[in-house]
């Protein structure tokens, strides 16, 4: 792993003090989903946390079990989050996974790339 990967989940890169995610398309997450995105993202990351911008516009479901595990394990080395989301499904499921699972980094909901760089640019080293 370089600075990139992709599985059947997503693809993830690193790019100026960033780690970016892009969702699949009509993305179904389980929990053994979440615990292979988190693994993977780990392993990019090489010890080093990253605030993270993640395109959920992808997801369309995502169980119980899932979301808990990335509000928790999926934490790690992780300063905070930006998820883009910029229609009603992915919006409930982003508030809903807010809401239920109080992840403990800064969260917050963006409609697109420019504000969720806004949003983690005190976090960038």
């Amino acid at each position: 792993m370089e600075n990139s990967f992709e599985n059947e989940y997503a693809e993830y890169y690193i790019d100026n003090g960033v780690v970016r995610f892009i969702y699949k398309q009509n993305l179904t997450i389980q929990l053994a989903g979440a615990m292979e995105i988190v693994s993977d993202r780990l392993q990019l990351q090489k010890g080093k946390a990253y605030p993270i911008l993640c395109d959920i516009r992808g997801i369309i479901d995502i169980s119980k079990d899932a979301r808990r595990y990335l509000a928790t394990e999926g934490s790690s080395l992780t300063k905070a989050v930006a998820f883009i989301s910029d229609n009603p499904l992915s919006q409930i499921l982003t508030d809903l996974y807010l809401l239920a699972n109080m992840p403990p980094i800064p969260t917050k909901v963006v409609s697109n790339e420019y504000e969720g760089m806004e949003f983690l640019s005190e976090f960038i080293e």
